[in-house]
């Protein structure tokens, strides 16, 4: 799940890219662990071809925890992967890809910057972006005898999206060595650990603001305004209850006023949880078959694609088909699965399936729970809150061993007891997420919180 993994992915990528500018629209750094303290560093950085050329080599700050410098590496993009245009846009956004390697001397937390100027003179929601800079970082832990690398993201980004439409986009994060990830969206950066100035969230509806939501991570949106916009998706890595990495994807949107109704999935006869999320559970060594269809309003021919762990975990990877070519407005695809009992875990698998009319892109993620069929490993308690809302404590029945809570933003926090009830004394108004837990650390219930 190392080094070959994340260049096959990147090849699995570019399999669909053909054809060969920067005002930067995006990117992100990973560093995945190739053997002791020698890692690879994958940085990929998304351009706008109607911009100046992309710079020819980068050049990576190692730094420790401390803040101070360890090394510099002056890397080209890889002239095999780079320089192909993403497909199933209007205009060109190419993506490059600068490929390194590191042997760290000593363990330690350590931080890998990378800075160009200047972004796109078009983004509306940072101050002056054509005298800002595009700071991409990711922070990896290397230990002594212990594997690990940094997250990554699973799904390419979505670039174009209708005003005054619900939208969805899943970049998916995955971990190979499977530690807890908490995502949430965050300020794009213009220097090391500093936010743009001027930054603000992309303008959204009151009934749809831009959020991420906290189990799936998927980045809902309606847009109110046409223009360009900026924002960061901030991936954090646990380890045993502490924070060992982060990872960000910058990410570039570009709000369009068209006549042309995007692509629409059917998810209304799908499983659901109570949060309304896809949820399905699985058991394992038993066949599960899932089938999704699309339509497009507009008439468009439709393509459908599927991303996520089990279609490369092993034994046993699941399989995802299509039927049809999408040629009458409508396309329908099968995701089939027979788990073994090595892919039981009380984490669960989330999926992303990008529906595309060749312009505009709509993502539905899944959620599956592989169980053995033996206890409790899907979300089965009905928990209740009162008072809801609530301002200083709650009471939660039944009593759960642990209780997490996220707001709509992405952001999570662990509730603690206190006397009778559950403190929330120190979290801000708003709409939250509860989440409870029994002793085994399995997630068996889910409601919402109101604070006042």
């Amino acid at each position: 799940m190392k080094k070959s993994t994340l260049l096959s992915l990147l090849f699995t990528l570019l399999c669909a890219i053909s054809g060969k500018a920067t005002h930067l629209m995006g990117g992100e750094i990973v560093a995945q662990q190739i053997s002791g303290s020698q890692y690879q560093i994958v940085m990929t950085v998304y351009r706008d071809t109607a911009g100046i050329p992309m710079q020819t080599t980068a050049q990576f700050n190692i730094s420790d925890s401390a803040g101070s410098t360890v090394a510099s590496l002056t890397t080209p993009y890889d002239s095999v992967l780079s320089g192909n245009t993403l497909p199933m846009y209007p205009y060109g956004v190419e993506v490059y890809f600068f490929i390194d390697t590191i042997t760290f001397t000593n363990s330690g937390t350590y931080t890998i910057g990378w800075s160009n100027c200047c972004r796109n003179g078009a983004i509306q929601n940072i101050a002056t972006p054509l005298s800002q800079s595009m700071f991409l970082q990711t922070d990896v832990t290397v230990f002594d005898s212990t594997s690990n690398s940094t997250p990554w993201f699973l799904v390419p980004a979505s670039i174009f999206l209708p005003a005054n439409t619900p939208w969805q986009y899943n970049p998916l994060p995955f971990d190979p060595d499977g530690d807890s990830l908490f995502w949430s969206l965050s300020q794009p950066l213009n220097a090391l650990n500093t936010a743009c100035p001027g930054y603000t969230l992309p303008p959204g509806t009151v009934t749809n603001p831009m959020t991420i939501n906290p189990i799936t991570g998927t980045i809902t949106w309606t847009a109110t305004m046409v223009g360009n916009f900026v924002t960061s998706v901030l991936v954090e890595e646990f380890r045993d209850g502490q924070k060992i990495g982060e990872i960000r994807r910058d990410m570039q949107f570009i709000v369009v006023q068209t006549s042309v109704v995007g692509p629409v999935w059917n998810a209304g006869n799908l499983p659901a949880d109570s949060l309304g999320n896809v949820y399905v559970n699985l058991i394992q060594n038993s066949s599960f078959s899932l089938s999704v269809s699309g339509y497009s309003p507009s008439g468009s021919t439709l393509y459908a694609d599927a991303f996520g762990e089990p279609f490369f975990t092993s034994p046993n990877p699941a399989q995802w088909t299509c039927s049809g070519s999408g040629s009458n407005d409508s396309i329908q695809g099968t995701i089939q699965w027979a788990p073994s009992s090595a892919q039981t875990r009380s984490t669960p698998y989330i999926l992303a399936l990008r529906l595309t009319d060749g312009y505009l892109a709509q993502d539905l993620s899944i959620i599956f729970q592989v169980s053995s069929g033996i206890g409790l490993e899907e979300e089965t308690v009905q928990y209740l809150t009162y008072p809801n809302p609530a301002t200083e404590s709650i009471t939660i029945t039944p009593v759960p061993s642990k209780t997490m809570i996220f707001n709509m933003s992405g952001e999570q926090w662990e509730l603690h007891q206190q006397n009778d009830g559950w403190d929330i004394s120190q979290l801000p108004p708003g709409a939250y997420i509860l989440r409870a837990y029994n002793r085994n650390g399995l997630p068996e219930g889910t409601t919402r919180l109101i604070i006042q």
